[in-house]
């Protein structure tokens, strides 16, 4: 039978906040306390997450040279051996790529080196635009990366967050597994007591995923993947998620514009409570991590899924692809002409492109010149405990092409559910890889894959 889990019973327990001062970082440990790591016996497809570090960046000459990337040009990136990321036995590479002043209406592709580009879109974007994408692509020819532009003048930065292993010649042996939630938004800063938060605000959060009486999960989860959102900022900017160990990272995690609601995923690495914060404001154990905003805005999170240490049963790998096109409403591909407001369609990978094991597809979706703004929402199409989520995956404006990274629960059938709010708009998905569970999780991973599943019972933040 296939394997599927589902968040069910999940509690919030009451929030508290503490003001933080505008322009200031609450003050984090000098040396966070670091959790119980497994030793996987076999590495490939697990994850490893990296301190979020520039890689590329044509304003400086960072990684590329200091000049926009033209029409119809491309720049191979170095991403093997920098940043955190192993010179060898690297398959995938977790970016977040920054667009900012195009000069022209486009998109830009990451894609293999050594490849022919494919026709998908990584990042889709208008003239004078400002915003990233999380990229999930596949290391090329030396473990490079083409990054490809398609009109225009426009720069571009790259920020690298994580990478999974390709084979089981990594020498690290501590890598990660993911394993999807039901999306359930966690915080949002518009029902806060407090107000929008300020520019130069940082605000830390708290999950914590121990059931009482239940195992321990807290100390196994490493990284939390969310869909974070920066909802009417009073100008440009940008959000920065990390641990909350040390300083600010100079990486960015979702680049907004004024008066813009901005979604992009996030891998979040995090740290624990130690039961001496200020207040009592978490609890011990509880997985902690920071959110810094430039600008004045609001923050939405909503969770999708976790990487813990191999101690869930229901942990994935990572196998990456080419990317792949399987839905172009456009050309009637996957999805038949654009879809109507309130209207919710079923899309079914192609089956060349999963195996029986497969639980998530990795896609970057987007969505094409709405007639309305609107919401884009993804979920599993055949889990009947889990309705339409009150969470978004894309929120573009009208007449806009937006693009965001999508973690598709696609079992038990190999099926997606797609909804678009208001309007009517054209949706494009392109697929970058899968999760899989693991022929044999027990035999390969030195956690107790016989546990029970993690549940979400409290959250909170200051």
């Amino acid at each position: 039978m296939r394997k599927f889990r589902t968040l069910l019973g999940a509690t919030l327990a009451g929030a508290c906040a503490l003001a933080v001062v505008p322009g200031t970082a609450l003050a984090a440990p000098a040396a966070a306390p670091q959790q119980a790591t497994a030793d996987l016996a076999d590495t490939t497809g697990a994850y490893y997450e990296v301190s979020p570090a520039r890689l590329m960046d044509t304003r400086e000459g960072l990684g590329a040279p200091k000049a926009k990337i033209g029409p119809l040009a491309k720049v191979d990136l170095q991403v093997a051996g920098r940043g955190g990321v192993p010179a060898v036995g690297v398959g995938a590479v977790v970016l977040n790529v920054t667009i900012t002043g195009p000069t022209m209406d486009s998109f830009v592709t990451a894609y293999p080196a050594g490849e022919a580009r494919p026709d998908a879109s990584s990042v889709n974007f208008a003239k004078g635009w400002l915003g990233s994408n999380n990229v999930t692509v596949k290391l090329g020819a030396g473990g490079k990366v083409s990054v490809y532009n398609r009109n225009g003048y426009t720069d571009v930065v790259v920020d690298v967050v994580g990478y999974y292993a390709k084979d089981n010649s990594m020498t690290n042996r501590n890598g990660g597994q993911y394993e999807w939630y039901e999306p359930a938004r966690m915080f949002d800063t518009r029902e806060d007591p407090e107000p929008k938060p300020t520019a130069g605000t940082t605000i830390e959060y708290a999950l914590d995923f121990n059931e009482v009486g239940g195992p321990d999960v807290n100390s196994h989860i490493r990284t939390l993947v969310f869909n974070l959102t920066a909802v009417a900022p009073a100008s440009s900017g940008f959000l920065t998620a990390w641990s909350g160990a040390g300083a600010k990272p100079t990486a960015s995690t979702v680049n907004y514009g004024a008066g813009k609601n901005v979604p992009n995923l996030a891998f979040v690495q995090t740290t624990p409570c130690t039961g001496a914060e200020p207040f009592g404001w978490c609890t011990p154990g509880a997985r902690k991590f920071k959110i810094f905003t430039s600008a004045s805005a609001h923050i939405l999170v909503d969770l999708v899924g976790v990487v813990d240490d191999g101690f869930s049963e229901w942990g994935m790998r990572f196998a990456p692809m080419s990317p792949t096109r399987i839905v172009d409403s456009r050309t009637n591909l996957g999805i038949t002409g654009a879809m109507g407001p309130g209207s919710v369609r079923r899309v079914t990978v192609p089956g060349t492109l999963i195996t029986p094991d497969t639980g998530v597809a990795v896609m970057n979706v987007t969505a094409v010149k709405p007639t309305n703004n609107t919401v884009i929402t993804v979920w599993p199409a055949d889990i009947p405990e889990i309705p339409k989520p009150s969470t978004s995956n894309l929120n573009p404006y009208a007449n806009q092409v937006v693009s965001n990274a999508v973690l598709g629960i696609v079992e038990p059938n190999g099926a997606f559910n797609v909804h678009n709010l208001s309007g009517s708009t054209h949706l494009v998905a392109d697929m970058v890889g899968r999760f899989y569970y693991p022929a044999a999780p027990a035999a390969t991973l030195s956690g107790d894959a016989t546990k029970s599943k993690p549940q979400i019972v409290g959250s909170s933040h200051r």
